[in-house]
């Protein structure tokens, strides 16, 4: 019952608590003004009645013999009892009246009342005439001298009260306050013991800086609104923390990008001021350095461009267009790279109408074929399809032959500076940021880049975008 009490919210406890206690409440409320009518105020005769059951055990003695006394003086049969002492009678184990002490005369009463139920503790009323009513409580009396359990019945007379509307106004006036006082000092005490994981969560997010972004809100009870709340929190923490790491990390392999042609400049540099070298030599010298300087001005281009991407700088100019027509131009523009590989480029194409940005698609199909014709084998065939997909959008696939992509790898796919292994890395020109730049062109468009295994080896990129 616990465990599935914590799986509820916040919102049912509070509501549940407050339906359930208001209704206790109001509930006895209500059953003690019924009975305080119903009965016509007999508490009072009640508590009369064990007031005088307390007398009678103090006063009344009974013998071994069974003879009794009040006081320590013996009560004959003869004697009379004053109105003024406990009404009583005394039954023994055997349900036989052993005396009953009253003030009436048999010419008073007609008719006796019964014999008590043994063992039985109750309270109920006898009519003995028809202008006499008795209110008794029947209760076990102990007789230890016996070693026996007799049954005592204390009486009184069972009188019609009074009006009771001024003594019920009391009662209304001075409960309905405490009431709402309950209501709402409960309230309070339960909200805000529910509420004391916020406060823990307030105090641990005071602690969190950007140099302490390990650290986690602390989730009480993850089943309800708050608990939920902190788990939200720490998976944005998470996220920012992945964020800063992935900012250090791009700091670093960016200087390590960096410094690579940087070192090979200086490199060639001083190799070429060691001597006199003959002009054909200095020439070749010349053009290493003049590559690297183009790679290194091809790489900071390409940071500036994912930094603008990633940034959400640029507008997004949307344009009516046919895709399959914008697509098959796209791919003539590099299909030269293709052919001096010897490769063969292969269209299948639908119609398909989008309202989208014919630079940033443009981008973003290129590097998909470039990276195509790049890892593909020599005299292998590249395919680029467009489709519509469900829902209306617009679909862009290319499929190369080349080595594939290992599953550990697919992961940080799309990461910057990325390269999965030695078939995709420097070596052939790339930097790691061809993926990314074409994930953040496809986010400004509303679209997405999934990858998948091509059947046979190769790889399967796929850029889906809305057409509207």
């Amino acid at each position: 019952m616990k465990a599935w009490w914590r799986r509820r919210t916040l919102r049912f406890r509070l509501a549940a608590w407050y339906g359930a206690g208001g209704t206790l409440l109001l509930a006895v409320f209500s059953a003690t003004l019924y009975f305080y009518v119903a009965e016509t105020m007999a508490r009072p005769l009640d508590f009369e009645l064990r007031r005088d059951l307390a007398e009678i055990q103090q006063h009344l003695a009974i013998t071994a013999d069974g003879r009794l006394s009040w006081d320590g003086a013996v009560v004959t049969d003869q004697a009379r009892w004053d109105a003024a002492n406990p009404w009583f009678e005394l039954w023994n184990e055997r349900g036989e009246l052993v005396r009953r002490f009253w003030p009436f005369t048999e010419s008073r009463v007609e008719s006796l009342p019964l014999a008590p139920e043994p063992g039985r503790d109750r309270i109920s009323i006898f009519s003995v005439a028809r202008d006499l009513r008795l209110r008794v409580l029947s209760v076990r009396y102990a007789v230890p001298e016996r070693g026996e359990t007799w049954m005592i019945r204390v009486m009184t007379v069972h009188r019609p009260m009074a009006d009771g509307l001024g003594a019920l106004r009391l009662i209304i006036v001075g409960a309905l306050p405490v009431v709402i006082v309950l209501l709402v000092v409960g309230g309070y005490a339960l909200t805000r013991r529910w509420l004391k994981p916020l406060d823990l969560m307030v105090a641990e997010a005071n602690r969190i800086t950007a140099d302490d972004l390990d650290r986690r809100l602390p989730v009480v009870n993850p089943h309800d609104e708050l608990g939920r709340l902190a788990g939200v929190f720490n998976v944005t923490l998470d996220r920012l923390e992945g964020s800063f790491v992935a900012l250090d990390r791009f700091v670093a392999d960016a200087s390590h990008e960096l410094r690579t042609p940087l070192t090979t400049l200086r490199s060639v540099g001083e190799v070429g001021l060691r001597r006199s070298r003959t002009v054909e030599e200095y020439r070749e010298i010349i053009g290493s350095m003049l590559e690297e300087a183009q790679r290194l001005q091809l790489l900071t281009q390409r940071l500036l461009e994912l930094a603008s991407m990633q940034g959400g700088a640029p507008a997004v100019q949307r344009t009516p267009m046919r895709v399959d027509e914008f697509v098959r131009g796209c791919v003539g523009e590099l299909g030269i790279l293709a052919e001096n590989k010897n490769q063969r480029i292969v269209l299948e194409t639908v119609a398909c109408t989008a309202n989208t940005d014919p630079v940033l698609l443009r981008q973003a199909v290129q590097n998909l074929v470039d990276n195509a014709i790049k890892y593909s084998p020599d005299g292998s065939t590249i395919r680029v399809g467009v489709r519509v997909v469900a829902g209306g959008e617009c679909c862009v696939e290319v499929t190369d032959q080349g080595p594939g992509i290992g599953a550990e790898f697919r992961a940080q796919l799309m990461a910057r500076f990325y390269r999965p292994d030695s078939g995709r890395g420097r070596g052939r020109g790339g930097f790691g940021l061809g993926l990314a730049l074409t994930k953040a062109y496809l986010r400004l468009l509303g679209g997405t880049v999934e990858f998948e295994p091509a059947p046979g080896g190769g790889s399967t990129f796929r850029l889906t975008f809305p057409a509207g």
